[in-house]
């Protein structure tokens, strides 16, 4: 399944939440329009958000 969501602004509970809610998986793509907040700080903590983020059981696209 794709999916698409506005800019959550550096805040991802509602992607996770979405998530857990719908079951999704590594098959299922959520493309997030705007700006995701993801490259913001370009150090440790980006890096941090995006091992998280890759963890998580969809596949993401920053739009």
């Amino acid at each position: 399944m794709i999916y698409l969501t506005g800019d959550p602004h550096g805040n991802f509970g509602r992607i996770d939440e979405f998530c857990g809610r719908f079951n999704t998986t590594k098959d299922d793509i959520m493309i997030i329009l705007g700006d995701a907040g993801v490259n913001y700080y370009g150090g440790k903590k980006d890096k941090r958000l995006k091992e998280e983020l890759s963890s998580w059981p969809v596949t993401l696209f920053n739009g």
